[in-house]
Formats: structure tokens, C-alpha cells, sequence
């Protein structure tokens, strides 16, 4: 990473933990670093291998495992944490399927209907995945209440996360499972000649989703908090601003025509909490997001759930096609670390 963008030698600095399920494995970062202020506990990827059918090894021990550990050795050795914001998944609330979106408002009060003794039976990877989300949030909020931490904790539950990649991606066959969506659809004329099915009908940009996470870590208002946030969105409402690149317009099949229920989210609480100044939320509309060598585009008409805009964060989107391949790193605006 360091060596794609050396303009981040001077604020980022990496600590490898091997196998964070290990007791104490998060312990030596916070030892090695105790200035840390801040901790953002990132997603992991989407492992809906049809192989990996054990929930418990695969999909319970990590994610229950990786959070508490964070927790555990942040409370104890983390003396100067003040905040930590984790990204969720909406998989916390719903599989996705038509009649469970179609039936209810997907808010913060919810959960998905689903437990582990389901997840163990049905030997399903995604099930099993969705599950994983909702208990490793549980144990957040069990261990928040139980310890009493002097930092608070703040998680979002986001819908497929799309936008540009910072790293290096050496072949189409390394794409993570969002972006992948995208390229199908891009790649629609050729592969099939339709659209595919819409994977899940929501979505949310990267870099809207980072400046939440930010936004939360110093928000008072959003302390000890779960936040769902995106918007709804289509397969065929993408392929159809893709069209919109002469590049692209050949190589965007035909919309699949199938059309799902709209999902009611209920975002109203983030929106309250975490958007400070309208006139400073990001636009989304035409934006081009160009990375060479795979050629991957992303564009999108619709706007986002948007936070304000902080001094030194990713940069703005504009109503005008943007052409970018550096993002530039998040940085605080008070000197602490994040």
C-alpha cells in the first residue's frame, strides 16, 4: 500500500497482527502506540465461499473474536482511546431477500430473524455470513455494557460499499465482492448480454462511509450508537448511468427488467446525528471514477446518505465527470490519531 502511495509514508504507519482470534492479539499494537486516540475497525471481507459451511470456524470465531479482542485490549491497554467506530454490515438486519425488505423498515431498532442455531443448521455460507454480522455486533453492545469502557463505540451498518480502490489490483480475479459487482455490470453485453439480478438493492460510496466513521468518532450524539445508512439502488439504475460513458455504452447489457421491492431504510437517525450542514454533503451526481490498467468504471446520478465534508478528508464529488486515481488519505483536523 505504502509503495502505491508514498505520499502516506509520513501519517500511516502499519502493525501486522497475525491472527487477531488469539487472545490478547491487539494487546502489543496498543503497547507499541498508547498516543492512539481514535480506532476504526473496519469490515471485513465477504466470504461467501460455498465451501466455508462451518459458521462456527468460519464466520463466528473471527468476527466475534476480532471484536472483542479490539475491545478487550483497547480497554485495557488503549489509556488514551476515546472512540472507536466500527463498520457493520445492514446483513446484521436482513439477507436481502424480497419478502423480508418488502415486509418491514430496515432501521436500528432491527435484527435479522436469524440466529446461530439457524446458521449451524443451514450449512449456507451467505446465511452463515449474515448471521456472523448480527452476533459480532451483538457482542459489541454486550461487551459495552457489561465493561463500561471510558471510550465510546459507534457501528454502521451499511448497505454494498462501492467506489474507487487505493490499492494495487493485479488481475480482475483479486476484485473484492462490491467492486466485482459493478464489473459484471459493466461487463453485461459481452458476459450475457442482460444486467445481472441485483445482488442486494442498496449501496453506499467508500468515501461517504469513511467520513461517517470520522464524523462519529468526536459526535457525542452518535456515542454507544448503531447507525443503518445508504440508499436504495438498482443493478439496472447503474447500468444505466454507465451508459451514460461512450466508453461503456457498448458494453452494458440490456437491463434484466426484473423489478424488486424498493427498500424502506430507516436513515433518518444518521441523517439527524451525523449531517452538521446540508450545504457541505457531498453530490454524487456524474461522478467518473476512472483506474487504470482494468478500466473500471463508476458512476453514479443519485445522492447518498453525505456527512460534512472534514478539512484534509477524501476529496468532494461534483456534479462535473471527475476522472481521479489518488485518494487522498483521512486525517484529523486536531492532531490526534486516527
Amino acid at each position: 500500500m505504502l509503495s502505491a502511495h508514498p505520499e502516506w509514508k509520513d501519517v500511516l504507519i502499519f502493525s501486522v497482527v497475525p491472527d487477531f482470534t488469539n487472545p490478547g492479539a491487539f494487546d502489543a499494537v496498543f503497547k507499541e502506540y498508547p498516543e492512539i486516540d481514535y480506532v476504526i475497525h473496519v469490515a471485513a471481507p465477504l466470504l461467501d465461499d460455498p465451501g466455508n459451511t462451518d459458521f462456527v470456524e468460519h464466520f463466528e470465531k473471527p468476527s466475534v473474536l476480532g471484536n472483542s479482542g479490539l475491545l478487550t485490549s483497547a480497554h485495557t491497554h488503549g489509556k488514551n482511546v476515546k472512540a472507536i467506530a466500527v463498520t457493520g454490515s445492514l446483513n446484521a438486519i436482513t439477507t436481502g431477500a424480497a419478502e423480508d425488505i418488502s415486509s418491514r423498515v430496515l432501521g436500528n431498532d432491527q435484527w435479522l430473524p436469524l440466529d446461530r442455531e439457524d446458521a449451524i443448521k443451514l450449512q449456507n455460507s451467505f446465511i452463515s455470513y449474515c448471521v456472523g454480522k448480527k452476533v459480532a455486533e451483538k457482542t459489541i453492545w454486550k461487551f459495552v455494557e457489561e465493561t463500561k469502557p471510558s471510550f465510546t463505540v459507534t457501528n454502521f451498518m451499511p448497505f454494498l460499499i462501492f467506489g474507487p480502490m487505493v490499492q494495487k489490483v493485479s488481475s480482475l480475479n483479486k476484485l473484492n465482492f462490491s467492486t466485482n459487482q459493478i464489473y459484471s455490470i459493466m461487463n453485461s453485453a459481452k458476459d450475457n448480454g442482460k444486467v445481472p439480478a441485483t445482488a442486494f438493492p442498496g449501496s453506499i460510496d467508500v468515501r461517504d462511509l469513511a467520513e461517517m466513521h470520522i464524523a462519529a468518532l468526536t459526535n457525542p450524539a452518535a456515542a454507544n450508537k448503531h447507525f443503518v445508512v445508504g440508499q436504495p439502488m438498482s443493478f439496472d439504475e447503474i447500468a444505466d448511468n454507465l451508459r451514460k460513458i461512450p466508453e461503456l455504452e457498448d458494453r452494458v447489457g440490456e437491463n434484466s427488467g426484473i423489478v424488486g421491492p424498493v427498500p424502506r431504510f430507516g436513515v433518518d437517525e444518521a441523517i439527524e446525528t451525523l449531517i452538521i450542514d446540508q450545504n457541505q454533503l457531498y453530490v454524487a451526481g456524474g461522478e467518473l471514477l476512472r483506474q487504470p490498467p482494468l478500466s473500471l468504471f463508476i458512476i453514479t446520478d443519485k445522492c447518498t446518505l453525505r456527512v460534512p465534508v472534514v478539512e484534509g478528508a477524501l476529496p468532494r464529488c461534483t456534479f462535473e465527470p471527475e476522472i481521479s486515481s489518488n485518494i487522498a488519505p483521512a486525517k484529523s483536523t486536531d492532531g490526534t490519531r486516527v
